[in-house]
């Protein structure tokens, strides 16, 4: 059995695998993906939510609003955590929180009215009946002020961690004015 040598050297063979392989990874990087929302609603959706992390803001722009998630505390950039006190007043399509030292405190959105859930297990809600509350608890308040909660109506989102105490008021401390 006799075997010929090609006609292309090991140099040469060495040298074409190489530039497919440089072409190859440079047309995978150039990969673009492709917007599933105008950029004019993205626009709109960035506007709209001031202080949303890149990532979820990327979300949307790639996987529309099925992929957007704005109930995800994660999605926004939050302050440290620290100690809160004051009215905790929920019910069917509110949970507002009003900081000490609040007498009262509005059950629709209104300038100092915060949009309050727990997270982990802190969930709140599930936990006590509708009503009025002097809540301490550690918690987080979004950085930026936006549009959150029930009807987008509340400038900021405040995350409760740990609740530290819950006590029932006595007498109704909210209040239905806006």
């Amino acid at each position: 059995m006799r075997f010929e040598r090609s006609h292309c050297s090991d140099d040469a063979v060495t040298m074409r695998l190489s530039a497919a392989l440089v072409l190859g990874i440079c047309l995978v990087g150039c990969h673009q993906r492709k917007p599933a929302v105008s950029d004019a609603d993205f626009e709109a959706f960035r506007l709209g939510n001031p202080g949303m992390t890149q990532k979820c803001r990327d979300d949307y722009r790639y996987g529309g609003i099925a992929a957007a998630n704005p109930d995800d505390p994660a999605c926004f950039e939050m302050t440290a955590p620290q100690q809160w006190s004051g009215i905790w007043v929920h019910g069917f399509e509110w949970t507002n929180f009003c900081p000490d030292p609040a007498k009262a405190c509005p059950i629709y959105g209104a300038p100092g009215v915060n949009w309050l859930t727990g997270v982990g297990r802190a969930p709140l809600k599930m936990q006590v009946p509708d009503g009025s509350y002097h809540l301490q608890f550690i918690g987080r308040r979004t950085k930026s002020p936006g549009h959150f909660g029930h009807l987008s109506q509340y400038d900021n989102w405040i995350v409760v961690d740990k609740v530290i105490s819950l006590r029932r008021l006595p007498e109704r401390t909210e209040s239905s004015a806006k």
